[in-house]
């Protein structure tokens, strides 16, 4: 009945195959909470609930292996009123000692780029690549002017794909505006050519995961998924080919899309395909947290850093082929959020590789690197304007606010990154760089 919590104790299994189920108060999970595709692809089912806990237990929405694989959509209640589990907050799924799997059908491809420009009122658009996409899913076509308002979401009404390796998108409105699409050489080496090509995002997952539609968006206080537990890999969380939306709660510190929060090392987790849009407090955030993968991810129209690395510890992170697409101002959380950057580094150890940010109120890759570490992991002894820089390459940054790419205050990489600068004019081999 609505209302009601259910517990799913240590050494039980519970099987969630209905097609609805009223507003439930709490899920707490210390055994394992299974939800179970229908034959049927199109089949769809409806869980709503206000708190989903997993302590010692398992939420399994499919598994890398075995993704769900007809439609399922989890819908998250509550106002900022609502009382809050210590830690984790509300309308939230928390996970602590536990594991989270959560797998959608895969995608061939989460995003592309446009074949040739078009101009405003065309309702075609060519894609460059094969993809697996089909009408009545939508998209977000990137800005390449500069004004981030220019992204485009649309509907597919149909795709053409006579030739496969440039399908043909109709559209179920006219573009607003022209999105660009070739590439530009910059003198006489035909290696100096850039790509300069719209990109095209896939909104829609078989698997979602939202805030309430009726309040989410009204009251800008969606959803989230709070990963926390103390010491190195004490909890997994996989999230793939999943659709989050009406997320994060603005202006609220610590309550963003997805949030690994304060756990160490996180080797066996990851977020991989998935997209994230309309949130109104960041997308990913990783916080005193270190090997998190963040892969093929689609952004869009997300407030604040929307890629966020918080303390300034975090290390060996890989950050790759993710698209973020409007990552807009927020007003009332770190100072640096009213110039967010669809990026937003503090240390530099860790990996970027083949990332676009496409429009910001601001910033694209905002390497914002601190003197030492700081908030919960404040330490005189991490000196991250100093660390070495892990690995970026064949990222991009367009339609940008500001800059592209930004260094404040250094970079300089230092053999021993806290040591005070004793150089020697005379000697060539100073043993601090």
């Amino acid at each position: 009945m609505e209302g009601e919590s259910v517990y799913v104790p240590k050494g039980l299994n519970l099987l969630v195959d209905v097609d609805s189920t009223p507003k439930l108060k709490a899920i707490i999970v210390e055994g394992l909470l299974i939800f179970a595709p229908d034959k049927d692809p199109n089949h769809e089912r409806y869980f709503d609930a206000m708190y989903i806990f997993v302590h010692m237990g398992q939420l399994e929405i499919g598994t890398e292996e075995f993704p769900y694989t007809s439609k399922l959509t989890i819908t998250m209640h509550g106002t900022v009123s609502d009382p809050y589990l210590p830690i984790y907050g509300n309308k939230v799924i928390g996970v602590r000692n536990g594991k989270l799997d959560m797998h959608g059908i895969k995608r061939l491809r989460t995003w592309t780029e446009m074949e040739k420009t078009e101009e405003k009122g065309s309702t075609q658009i060519t894609l460059r690549e094969e993809v697996d996409w089909v009408a009545g899913e939508y998209i977000v076509i990137a800005p390449t002017d500069y004004e981030v308002d220019h992204a485009e979401k649309r509907k597919i009404l149909s795709i053409d794909k006579t030739n496969k390796e440039k399908p043909v998108i109709t559209l179920d409105k006219a573009l607003e505006y022209q999105h660009f699409a070739e590439t530009q050489q910059f003198g006489d080496d035909p290696k100096d050519v850039i790509n300069m090509r719209a990109e095209v995002g896939l909104l829609t997952r078989n698997v979602v995961y939202r805030g309430d539609p009726e309040t989410s968006k009204k009251n800008q206080y969606g959803a989230t998924i709070f990963l926390h537990s103390a010491g190195d890999d004490s909890l997994t969380a996989r999230i793939s080919y999943c659709e989050l939306t009406d997320m994060g709660q603005a202006f609220k510190l610590g309550r963003y899309a997805v949030h690994f929060h304060m756990i160490g090392n996180v080797h066996n987790s990851y977020v991989k395909g998935n997209t994230v849009h309309d949130s109104n407090n960041r997308a990913f955030t990783l916080h005193g947290s270190n090997y998190l993968r963040i892969i093929e991810n689609v952004v869009f129209n997300a407030k604040g850093h929307n890629i966020f690395i918080e303390d300034a510890v975090e290390r060996n992170n890989i950050m790759q082929k993710n698209l973020i697409v409007k990552t807009k101002r927020s007003y009332s959380l770190l100072n640096t959020d009213a110039t967010p950057g669809s990026f937003w580094i503090t240390n530099p150890d860790n990996i970027w590789i083949d990332n676009h940010a496409a429009g910001s109120d601001r910033y694209g890759f905002w390497f914002d690197l601190q003197i030492n570490a700081m908030g919960p992991s404040a330490s005189n002894d991490i000196c991250p304007e100093n660390e070495k820089l892990g690995e970026f390459r064949g990222n991009t940054a367009h339609s940008n606010g500001r800059y592209g790419f930004r260094i404040f205050h250094n970079l300089m990489s230092r053999k021993y990154p806290c040591k005070p600068i004793k150089y020697d004019h005379n000697n060539a081999t100073d043993p601090y760089w």
